[in-house]
C-alpha cells in the first residue's frame, strides 16, 4: 500500500498544478497582509484545484490483535535475556495494540491514588461476559506479562494493578495460580502479608476445584505453599527500598540506587506562586504586566525580584505531545512520562497515565481526536498545527462559535495592553480569550507565508470535519457544517497558525545519564498555548528560564532582577550558545523582531571564548575597575575602602579588596556546589550556593562571564531535575557542561 502523503508533498502539488495552469500570480493576489483573514481562506476553500490538491488520506487508527501479540513475543524474548527495559517497552507497546473494551466517559472522575487499577467496566457499569473475555485474550496476556516485569523492577503496586486487569480481561484460569504467586510476593514485599496470605489460600482452594492431573499442578502447589509459610513467618522483610529522587533532596547514589532510577517516572508537583498578582492569577505579585507600542506587553518586576523565586507557573489552556516521539511514551492529558501506560482504547497512538487521565482525555480532546491522529501524524506539518487542532477540539465548536462575536469586536475596539482579560478584569490562563488574542504578526508575513499557513488551515478544518466528532448538536450527532461554521473553523485555524509559532512554549524533559549526571540534555516532549507565559519579551541573556512539571510550566528567576527591570525569557536563543548575527537572523525570521538585548547590541562572545576571570565592575557605568588605581577609566568614579569626606558624587566608598575576596571564595564554593551536583546531589544547599554566588557577581563582577554562565546553567539543571525527568545510560563524551538540546 502507498505511503499516505504529508503536507509537503499535498503542498507541492499544489504549487505545481497552480504553476502548470499558470495561475499563480491570480492566486496570490488574493493574498497578503492587507487581505482579511476572511477572505483569504474563503479564497482557498473555494478554490477547486486546492480542494483536490489539499485532500489528506485519513488513516485508520484500529487495533490489531495479531500485532498484540508479535510485540509480546518480542517482549518475552527480551524479558528471558533479562533485558527488561526493552521487555517493558515491548509489552507496553502491545497491551496498546490489543482490542480493549470501550469506556464510559460521560462522567469526569477525579484521580485517585493507585487508580490505574480501577476496573473499567466499573467505569462504564457493565461487567464483561465470557464471549468479551475470549476478544481480549491478548490484553489480558499483555498486561500478566508486563507484570512480571514490574515484579523484578520492585514496582509492586503497578504489578498488583496488571495482575487484577489481566484477571479481568479473561487471563487463563488454569494460569491463575501464577498470577496469584506474583501477586503473594508483591503483598509480602509491600509487609501485607496477611492480604498475601488470603490471595495464596483462594489460589491453592480453586487449584483444587480445577481437578488438574496432580504432577501437573504439583510445582504450583509448592510454592503457594512455601510462600504462606513465608507470611506466616515473624522474619521481617529485609527488602530496601529505593529512596525516590524529589524535590531538592539528596538521594543514595549506590550503584543499585542508580539503576532504580531508570524506571522512575514519578509525576513532579509543580512548585506554587505563593502571592499571586491580583488580576493574572498564574504570575506572582512580584511581577506587573506593563505595554508600550514599542515593545507590546511585557512583564516588569514590581519590586527586587531574587535567583530561584518563582514568577509564573501555568498550566496554559492545553498542550500537546510530540507526535513522532513521545506520544506512545508520555500521557496525553497531563503530559507525564508513563512506566506502565494505560491504552486508549479504540487507537494505538495515544496513552494515558492512569485511569482518571484516560477518562478525561477521552471525554474531551481525544474523543475528538482519536481517529484522526494518525493522519495529523502522517502529515507532519509540524507541532503547530497539532496544538492549533487540539485548541479548537478542546474549545469546541459550539462554544467557538458562541465566543467568535465578542472576541472580533474585542480586537477591533480593546486597548492591546487590556485584551484577554475577562470583564471582570482577569487574565485567566483557562479563558480561551487570552490564546485567541495572542500577537500574529498578520502585517509582516509575506503571500507566500500567508498561502502557506492558510493551506494548513484548510487542512485542518477538512479533518475536523473527517473526524465526525467536532461539528455535533447537542446530542453529539455529527452534522455537516455550512460555509458560515467552515469559514468560522478555518479563520481561527489561520490565526493560531500565525500566533502559535510566535507565541507556543515548549514543555521540556530532562535526560540524566545516572553515570555521569554532567550529561544532561533538555528534550522537548510537546508544547502548549500558556497565556501568561506568552507576555514575556525575548533576551539572549535572560534573567528568567521554564521548567516543565507534567503539563505545567514554571517560570523562575535565574539572575537578580531590581525593581522596575523587565523580566525576560529565551525563545531559544542565547548568547552563549550561538553568535549575535545567527541569533538575530533567526529571531527576526521567526518572531518578526529585530533584538536589542545588552548581548546583541554588545556583541557578547559565545561560551567557549568567554573569560574565566572575573573583574569587578564600576557600579555606575559598569566597565572594568583599574584596581591598581581605585578609579574607573571612563566615568573617572573613585572608589576608596574607608569612608571619606570628600562630598564629591564621583567618589564612592566601596572596600574593593574585600569584594575580590568574596568574590573568589563565592567561587571556590560554587566550584564544590558544582562538583557535588555533577555527582548526583540535588540538594537546597548546592542550590543555594549557586544563587549566592550569581547575585554577588550580578552585583559586582563585569559581564559576560564564563563562571556566571556555567553556574546559571547549572541552576537552570538542579531547577529541571526537580521538574520532568528521565534517566538513562550513555557513554561519556567527555563534555562537562550540561547540554541543552533547542
Amino acid at each position: 500500500m502507498d505511503q499516505p502523503s504529508s503536507f509537503h508533498q499535498l503542498f507541492s502539488n499544489l504549487i505545481s498544478e497552480l504553476k502548470a495552469s499558470e495561475n499563480v500570480l491570480e492566486v496570490s493576489s488574493n493574498f497578503g497582509p492587507q487581505k482579511s483573514l476572511r477572505s483569504m481562506f474563503s479564497y482557498l476553500w473555494d478554490l477547486e484545484v486546492a480542494q483536490q490538491c489539499l485532500s489528506p488520506t485519513v488513516i485508520n487508527a484500529g487495533k490489531s490483535d495479531e500485532e498484540s501479540d508479535r510485540l509480546r513475543a518480542e517482549g518475552n524474548k527480551c524479558y528471558q535475556k533479562k533485558i527488561l527495559d526493552k521487555a517493558l517497552k515491548l509489552y507496553n507497546l502491545s497491551i496498546m495494540a490489543a482490542t480493549h473494551p470501550a469506556l464510559a466517559v460521560a462522567e469526569k472522575h477525579e484521580k485517585q491514588p493507585n487508580d490505574s487499577c480501577v476496573n473499567e467496566s466499573e467505569r462504564s457499569g457493565k461487567e464483561c461476559t465470557q464471549s468479551d473475555l475470549e476478544e481480549y485474550r491478548s490484553l489480558s496476556l499483555g498486561y500478566a506479562n508486563r507484570s512480571a516485569v514490574l515484579l523484578e523492577l520492585e514496582q509492586y503496586d503497578k504489578c498488583i494493578c496488571d495482575i487484577e486487569a489481566a484477571l479481568r480481561y479473561g487471563y487463563p484460569k488454569l494460569l491463575h495460580s501464577k498470577l496469584a504467586e506474583r501477586k503473594a510476593k508483591c503483598l509480602i514485599a509491600l509487609k501485607r502479608k496477611s492480604e498475601a496470605k488470603e490471595v495464596l489460600e483462594s489460589a491453592l482452594k480453586d487449584l483444587i476445584e480445577l481437578s488438574l492431573d496432580e504432577a501437573k499442578s504439583k510445582n504450583s502447589r509448592e510454592a503457594l505453599h512455601q510462600l504462606v509459610k513465608q507470611c506466616e513467618s515473624n522474619e521481617d522483610d529485609a527488602h530496601k527500598k529505593t529512596e525516590n529522587v524529589q524535590n531538592g533532596h539528596q538521594m543514595d547514589l549506590s550503584r543499585a540506587s542508580k539503576e532504580k532510577l531508570l524506571f522512575s517516572y514519578q509525576t513532579p508537583t509543580a512548585p506554587k506562586v505563593l502571592d499571586h498578582n491580583p488580576t493574572i492569577p498564574a504570575l506572582s505579585a512580584s511581577v506587573r504586566l506593563a505595554y508600550t507600542p514599542q515593545q507590546g506587553r511585557y512583564l516588569v518586576a514590581e519590586k527586587d525580584i531574587h535567583p530561584g523565586d518563582v514568577l509564573v507557573a501555568e498550566t496554559g489552556y492545553c498542550s500537546i505531545l510530540h507526535l513522532d516521539s513521545s506520544l506512545r511514551t508520555h500521557c496525553s492529558n497531563c503530559l507525564s512520562r508513563c512506566l506502565t501506560p494505560v491504552p486508549c482504547p479504540s487507537c494505538t497512538k495515544v496513552v494515558f497515565c492512569s485511569s482518571s487521565c484516560c477518562i478525561q482525555g477521552l471525554s474531551s480532546f481525544h474523543m475528538q481526536e482519536c481517529n484522526i491522529v494518525p493522519t495529523l501524524a502522517a502529515l507532519d506539518m509540524g507541532k503547530n498545527s497539532v496544538l492549533a487542532y487540539r485548541i479548537l477540539t478542546q474549545t469546541t465548536h459550539k462554544k467557538l462559535k458562541t465566543l467568535m462575536p465578542e472576541l472580533l469586536e474585542e480586537s477591533k475596539h480593546k486597548a492591546p495592553e487590556s485584551l484577554g482579560f475577562s470583564t471582570q478584569g482577569i487574565y485567566s490562563s483557562s479563558d480561551y480569550k487570552t490564546i485567541y488574542h495572542l500577537v500574529h504578526n498578520k502585517e509582516q508575513r509575506s503571500v507566500s507565508d500567508l498561502f502557506k499557513r492558510c493551506a494548513m488551515a484548510l487542512i485542518l478544518t477538512k479533518l475536523l470535519i473527517e473526524s465526525k466528532k467536532h461539528f455535533v448538536d447537542k446530542d453529539g450527532k455529527p452534522f455537516m457544517p455550512s460555509q458560515e461554521d467552515i469559514l468560522l473553523t478555518g479563520c481561527t485555524l489561520f490565526i493560531h497558525m500565525m500566533n502559535l509559532p510566535c507565541n507556543a512554549h515548549s514543555v521540556t524533559e530532562l535526560e540524566v545519564n545516572v553515570s555521569r549526571f554532567q550529561e544532561s540534555t533538555t528534550q522537548e516532549i510537546g508544547s502548549g498555548a500558556f497565556g501568561v507565559l506568552s507576555l514575556t519579551n525575548h533576551s539572549c541573556n535572560p534573567a528568567a528560564a521554564r521548567s516543565s512539571y507534567g503539563n505545567v510550566v514554571v517560570l523562575r528567576a535565574i539572575r537578580f532582577i531590581p525593581q522596575g527591570a523587565e523580566v525576560t525569557d529565551s525563545y531559544g536563543e542565547h548568547y552563549g550558545i550561538r553568535a549575535s548575527d545567527a541569533r538575530r537572523a533567526e529571531l527576526l525570521q521567526q518572531y518578526c523582531f529585530n533584538c536589542t538585548c545588552e548581548a546583541c547590541v554588545n556583541s557578547w562572545p559565545t561560551y567557549p571564548s568567554l573569560s574565566s576571570s572575573l573583574p569587578l565592575r564600576c557600579l555606575k557605568c559598569s566597565v572594568p575597575l583599574n584596581l591598581s588605581k581605585a578609579i574607573c577609566k571612563r566615568c573617572n568614579t573613585k572608589y576608596t575602602d574607608k569612608q571619606s569626606n570628600d562630598s564629591n558624587e564621583n567618589t564612592l566608598t566601596y572596600d574593593y579588596k574585600k569584594i575580590e575576596e568574596q568574590t573568589k571564595a563565592a567561587a571556590t564554593n560554587y566550584q564544590t556546589a558544582y562538583d557535588s551536583i555533577i555527582e548526583g546531589v540535588n540538594s537546597e544547599e548546592n542550590v543555594t550556593t549557586l544563587i549566592q554566588f550569581i547575585e554577588l557577581v550580578d552585583k559586582y563582577v563585569q559581564h559576560p562571564c564564563k563562571l556566571y554562565f556555567e553556574a546559571q546553567e547549572t541552576l537552570k539543571h538542579c531547577f529541571d531535575r526537580q521538574g520532568n525527568c528521565v534517566y538513562r545510560k550513555e557513554e561519556s563524551d567527555g563534555t562537562d557542561i550540561f547540554k541543552k538540546k533547542k
